[in-house]
């Protein structure tokens, strides 16, 4: 099995926040991929305003904060841009 680059992992996790908003953990297993990989690729994502990262304090089933995060405008037109390729 080959590794995945960087942006085909991007490409999937826009993907999938097209449909929907996620955590962290929700794309990791979407995605099929480890947690770092998934919170650095939302990192860099995040920096081109791509994507929106928010904290929440406490998740109902742990007590512990977690992270959703969304598409914005300017991620739905990048990923727009990837799938006419």
């Amino acid at each position: 099995m080959t590794k995945r680059q960087s942006k085909d992992i991007k490409m999937l996790i826009l993907k999938e926040l097209n449909k929907k908003d996620l955590t962290f953990a929700q794309l990791e297993r979407k995605i099929n991929t480890g947690f770092r990989t998934i919170k650095t690729n939302c990192t860099e994502l995040e920096k081109f305003w791509a994507i929106n990262i928010t904290k929440k304090e406490n998740h109902k089933a742990t007590g512990r904060p977690y992270f959703i995060v969304s598409i914005t405008k300017q991620g739905r037109k990048i990923l727009n841009k990837l799938l006419q390729k």
